[in-house]
């Protein structure tokens, strides 16, 4: 009986002891100190470029209703729906970069931000209308992955960061390899695979820092990840074989 408690509590050590994780993969950008950064170095783009296949919410306002709604061919009803529908439809960038609007025809848009994008469609409507006003938002969107689960996580403001996206995806793991995310990437007709270490404070001053529409992050999971997920057996096992030693011990002890 002694042998076998002995072997429980020693397997039971070995097993945590193995699965515990170095301070510098556990934390993220673990070796920044307090300080005071300029944003938007030359090698990060933040504002967000309108590319092929992109999808647009485009709301032209104005004090006429009439021409607020011949112009708003999404808007069907007021109020969220209407936004919401823009956002599972509205206007696709075809291959050759342009949109259909209406009045306006073929409109092109790829290259701008949305800024450019309303002050190119403003400035063609004032042609025939006046007093308009026009706001482009980016349907964007990034995809997040670990070993268990895959979100997608919507580009709100067009200034997302790998941290913001990491927090909205809900899926992290203390055992996911925060020094070896995979990020990919198209654009230009190119994928680029590179791969971020999160550890590092290095991560601030990288290119791919600013997330784009249609990235795709991979945290890798740890050779411990599976093993002791809290939806994994084995993690079950461990916790119950603890407890059966603790009383084991205890009802000894008597």
């Amino acid at each position: 009986m002694n042998r076998i408690l002995l072997l429980f509590t020693l397997a039971f050590f070995l097993v945590s002891f193995a699965a515990c994780v170095p301070a510098n993969k556990l934390y993220y950008f673990h070796d920044q100190v307090p300080s005071v950064q300029q944003l938007d170095s030359l090698n990060q783009v933040s504002v967000q470029k309108i590319k092929k296949s992109d999808r647009l919410t485009i709301v032209i306002s104005s004090t006429d209703p009439t021409l607020t709604g011949y112009l708003n061919p999404f808007n069907v009803q007021n109020g969220s729906n209407s936004i919401n529908q823009q956002i599972s439809t509205g206007y696709l960038v075809n291959d050759s970069g342009s949109i259909e609007f209406p009045l306006l025809g073929k409109v092109p848009v790829a290259g701008l931000t949305t800024v450019g994008a309303a002050s190119l469609i403003r400035e063609k409507l004032s042609f025939y209308y006046k007093d308009l006003f026009v706001s482009v938002n980016l349907n964007g969107k990034v995809y997040f992955m670990n070993g268990r689960n895959g979100t997608a996580i919507p580009i709100q403001n067009e200034r997302l960061t790998v941290f913001e996206a990491i927090a909205q995806s809900g899926v992290q793991d203390a055992y996911d390899k925060r020094n070896e995310m995979w990020l990919v990437r198209e654009d230009s007709g190119r994928r680029e695979f590179t791969k971020l270490d999160l550890n590092s404070k290095k991560i601030f001053e990288s290119p791919y820092y600013y997330l784009r529409s249609n990235d795709l992050l991979y945290m890798q999971p740890g050779k411990w990840s599976s093993f002791l997920s809290p939806t994994s057996p084995a993690r079950g096992i461990i916790t119950i074989s603890a407890a059966l030693v603790t009383i084991l011990i205890a009802l000894r002890a008597l």
